[in-house]
């Protein structure tokens, strides 16, 4: 059948990626005076998170009138923090850090600036995430001088926000039929508060209160009124409007309090100050030019190496990029912006990774079909049809991963969060996405709208040869092919040096074991707990000078940063040390003596100390143990199902084999280098459990594939071999690209001076390299392995069926 995809699908297809580039790249704004409103969002509006732009640090303590009449357990500060965490997503930040401090009964919370610092208002902020923010639906509205509930208000409530199920803002028709519309915040109650509602409001409407004006139901947040309506009958509704002078703003700020739940008690801001970016807006400088360097080089090869599907491939990933910043600045509309973190720029890099992955599986299988002897045409709607089940397979996985991620470190399952890692499944989420619009559909069109045109009717085009073109009746302008099969252009026995490779894993594993025990790993605060000292200075000052001179007292590493103090007006810089216990007195005593002297001219001076506890990075540690495993299974599942025709569980247990060789080995770099386990190397391993299922998932494909072709007629380990070797160049030139841009990024990091990066752009290069050598290495051959053992088993000289 003739293909519908004309001549012009090339120009629009092209010309709606420009112009969506460009917009959600650049965002259109207007200015009235110097200040800024934006009407569509771009990369400025972006807001980057604290370890690329830094923040805001503020310290909650419990009143000391409420902590005098109540017992602060720790449980208490915890469920506290659990609802700072909500209220802090809830206003679209994912990256932050909540620590609490049961010494002092008070719990520290950072999180970073605006896109737009010039209208931030810190105190704002923290005054917002600190409110109580007790929801409470009241009899009658008696107010006292200041206007908190007296009286009957205060004494007789009717329900609270625990019995509202969920809380929407909405633009809606107004009540008095004027056609106009107003936003409001629509709640739906659970049954307890619906039944409590409609007894007070059957109560409130009786002819005594309406004739006293009593019959009214008061809204309240805290002790602030937000909406007093009157009701004159009794109301069996499971949704309530709450309207006022609401604009989108403050409607979705009140739905998000009354879904982030309240306090347990009233909390109290005792400091307020700036924290200095862990890696800096150098790192995000030196990271975007190191991956447009990265990009170009990439987009080079592409075009060189594949000719016009290679520039069609670099056209969609442009979109592609462009859809994974419109997704993160709130482009679309129906998604709210959300911060950018490192982690978050890990998923940018493993999706552009994924995207060069589809577009070089596309562009390989349509040169297959090419030297098979197929048409243009043929070529074209086999390569892509062909080549789509691979994609579909390895980008669902991903988006597994993705999904896995948000759930347990989002608020899917509570108010547990850890936003950095959120941040990397939000990102890797919105580019597979976009990899599918991209690749699958928007290459797709473009391509065979190019080949309509005689110019690129030329195989040559498509990077192959005539030498290279098998016999087929296609020169009488037929496409039957004569010769089927593709062979391979390598032939590597990789199952023949599987014993080599085994041996080689064993040992890498053991000398990573080993050395884990003799050299140690270096772990930060935020997952071991520790010590967090905090002096103001004069003057300037050296933070790797600072450091230095406090770890030559022999204390644990430490981390240094800088920052302000709002409330005192004060340069700070914060000293912390991650450790399993609080730093004993003795040796913060040393600590504070010698820097006081060391840096005499500089004035410093201890202002705070505050022990944290390791029972955040626990509870981090328990989230990553309960993703990684829903992980998977639902890997193992999904992979079972899909590839039933190899062996399916075993497949899948050997395909999460691989993840965890990849993961323990670079673990092994971070051991041997001595850096730290922190947000860097979550984000690596964060990328590798996407990306090395990726390429074992690709070989499976055609394994399947050449299952179904070839059937009995080869052997087991010819048909491995075959697969291994047919998919070669595409594992060779994905895996190129991608180690390309982490080295681009490790060099011009490292000429800019901005070192903070190598703990990521190097490990994870190597994480990429061994990904490459357990997909080719060890999946295929583990396979066979059991395959093997599986038909000694049976007793049977055949090989066993491929059934499980």
């Amino acid at each position: 059948m003739k293909s519908r995809i004309g001549k012009p699908a090339f120009f629009i297809v092209f010309i709606l990626i420009i112009v969506f580039a460009v917009l959600s790249t650049m965002g259109i704004s207007t200015y009235n005076g110097d200040i800024k409103k934006s009407i569509v969002w771009g990369i400025d509006d972006i807001r980057w998170g604290m370890d690329i732009r830094g923040g805001v640090s503020a310290t909650f303590v419990v009143p000391e009138d409420y902590a005098a009449e109540h017992e602060i357990t720790a449980d208490d500060l915890n469920a506290a923090k659990s609802i700072l965490e909500t209220r802090l997503v809830n206003k679209n930040i994912n990256d932050y850090n909540v620590y609490v401090d049961n010494a002092t009964n008070g719990v520290i919370v950072q999180f970073p600036w605006q896109s737009d610092d010039t209208s931030f208002d810190p105190q704002q902020a923290v005054r917002e995430i600190g409110e109580t923010a007790l929801l409470t639906f009241r009899e009658k509205h008696e107010v006292d001088a200041d206007g908190k509930p007296s009286g009957d208000t205060l004494d007789n409530i009717i329900m609270t926000g625990d019995q509202v199920e969920k809380a929407t803002a909405s633009y809606e028709l107004k009540d008095d039929n004027s056609g106009q519309r107003e936003w409001v915040v629509v709640l739906q109650f659970k049954e307890e508060g619906r039944k409590a509602f409609a007894d007070a409001t059957e109560k409130l409407s009786s002819k005594e209160n309406s004739d006293a004006g009593a019959n009214i139901v008061s809204i309240w947040m805290d002790d602030e009124c937000i909406s007093y309506p009157r009701v004159y009958e009794r109301l069996e509704q499971e949704t309530c409007r709450i309207s006022g002078s609401f604009d989108e703003n403050s409607a979705r700020e009140l739905a998000n309090k009354i879904n982030g739940g309240s306090l347990p008690f009233k909390l109290e801001n005792s400091s307020l100050s700036t924290i200095s970016p862990i890696l800096g807006m150098g790192a995000r400088d030196s990271m975007a030019l190191a991956g447009l360097i990265a990009f170009i080089l990439i987009a080079i090869f592409m075009i060189i190496y594949y000719r016009l599907p290679g520039f069609v491939a670099v056209v969609a990933l442009t979109g592609q990029v462009a859809g994974m910043f419109a997704a993160i600045t709130g482009f679309f509309g129906f998604n709210n912006a959300s911060s950018l973190t490192l982690p978050g720029i890990a998923g940018i890099i493993l999706s552009i990774g994924m995207g060069v992955d589809a577009n070089v599986i596309s562009a390989e299988r349509i040169k297959e079909e090419l030297k098979a002897g197929r048409t243009i045409d043929g070529a074209l709607k086999n390569g892509f049809s062909r080549g789509f089940t691979a994609i579909l397979d390895s980008n669902l996985t991903v988006i597994i991963v993705a999904l896995i991620l948000m759930a347990v470190f989002g608020t899917w399952f509570g108010a547990t969060t850890e936003g950095t890692v959120y941040s990397f499944g939000y990102t890797l989420l919105a580019g597979v996405i976009m990899n599918f619009i991209m690749a699958c559909w928007a290459t797709r069109m473009m391509t065979i709208g190019l080949s309509k045109f005689k110019c690129f009717r030329k195989t040559s085009l498509y990077g192959v040869k005539k030498s290279e073109l098998e016999h087929t009746d296609a020169e009488k302008g037929k496409d039957t092919v004569h010769t089927i099969a593709v062979k391979a252009k390598t032939n590597i026995d990789f199952v023949g040096k599987r014993k080599v490779f085994v041996i080689i894993s064993a040992a890498a594993f053991a000398m990573t074991l080993a050395l884990s025990f003799i050299m140690g790993v270096n772990v930060d605060i935020r997952f071991k707990g520790g010590t967090i000292l905090t002096y103001s200075y004069e003057g300037e000052i050296d933070t790797n000078a600072v450091k230095s001179t406090v770890e030559a007292l022999g204390t644990p590493r430490a981390t240094v940063t800088t920052g302000t103090s709002f409330t005192g007006g004060l340069n700070t810089v914060v000293v912390s040390f991650a450790q399993d216990e609080k730093m004993d007195n003795e040796m913060l005593e040393k600590v504070s003596k010698t820097l006081v002297e060391s840096y005499a001219d500089n004035n410093i001076e201890n202002i705070d100390t505050t022990n944290v506890s390791a029972a955040a990075g626990s509870q981090f540690l328990v989230s990553c143990v309960i993703a990684v495993a829903i992980a998977f299974v639902l890997l193992v599942i999904y992979i079972a199902f899909r590839f039933k025709k190899i062996g399916g569980w075993s497949a899948g247990i050997i395909a999460i084999f691989c993840l965890l060789h990849d993961v323990i080995l670079t673990y092994a770099v971070y051991v041997i280098s001595g850096m730290s386990l922190d947000s860097n190397f979550m984000a690596v391993i964060l990328t590798l459990l996407g990306y090395s299922i990726n390429n074992t998932i690709i070989i499976y494909d055609r394994l399947r594939e050449n299952r179904a072709k070839h059937g009995g007629n080869i052997s087991d380990r010819e048909l491995v071999n075959l697969s291994i070797n047919q998919t070669l160049s595409r594992s060779i030139i994905t895996t190129a690209t991608t180690v390309t841009a982490m080295i681009s990024i490790a060099i011009v990091c490292s000429l800019q001076g901005v070192t903070s990066i190598l703990s990521f752009a190097i490990p994870l290069a190597f994480g990429m390299l061994v990904g490459f050598y357990s997909s080719l290495c060890l999946a295929g051959p583990l396979w066979i392995w059991h395959r093997e053992r599986k038909s000694r088993k049976s007793g049977s000289s055949k090989p066993a069926k491929s059934n499980g």
